[in-house]
């Protein structure tokens, strides 16, 4: 591997850093002009990894991490939770695949080159307003600001609460029952 301090590729509103941290560690960054939000990617140590979320002090959201032993889980995730607002698809696909290369290229395993990113139907929403709504009759039980994608999770910092009774701050739901206000 190249020992560069970093490396930078700009795709419109959204730029892609790579930073090696010492030997065999590193950072993929990705950030959002038009939110101020990243979303970084750090090998920490051996099968160590940490997805964090940063959101921009004006959002007043809660930035969240994810630990991870899985590089393979770790980068699906990253990628599941990179800010997407208004950015065309090929320009977030661009942005993707320029993610995947600098990964495989610090993970040393052979580059993929024949991708399909697909795009989960909540990431779009990375941010915004939400409401969860009952998994039997539909009915609103919260509303909040989608924080991340767990899998087929969506972690929410609650707003308001109708009928939920849970008084934690973050909750997590199942991607269902979240919908965009």
């Amino acid at each position: 591997m190249n020992k560069i301090a970093g490396e930078t590729t700009h795709f419109q509103n959204i730029t892609v850093l790579l930073h090696y941290i010492g030997e065999s560690n590193y950072r993929i960054e990705w950030t959002s002009k038009m939110t101020k939000g990243s979303t970084n990617l750090v090998k920490t140590g051996k099968n160590k990894y940490v997805v964090m979320r940063k959101w921009p002090e004006t959002k007043a959201l809660t930035n969240v991490t994810a630990n991870f032993t899985s590089r393979n889980a770790a980068f699906a995730h990253f990628i599941k939770n990179v800010d997407i607002i208004k950015s065309s698809d090929e320009t977030i696909n661009k942005a993707k695949q320029q993610c995947l290369d600098y990964f495989t290229q610090c993970e040393h395993i052979k580059p993929v080159t024949k991708t399909a990113f697909p795009k989960p139907r909540l990431q779009g929403a990375l941010g915004r307003e939400v409401i969860v709504k009952h998994k039997r009759n539909m009915s609103d039980i919260a509303k909040g600001h989608l924080l991340q994608l767990i899998g087929n999770k969506a972690e929410i910092q609650v707003t308001q609460r109708y009928t939920l009774c849970n008084p934690s701050a973050k909750q997590q739901f199942d991607t269902t029952q979240v919908y965009i206000l």
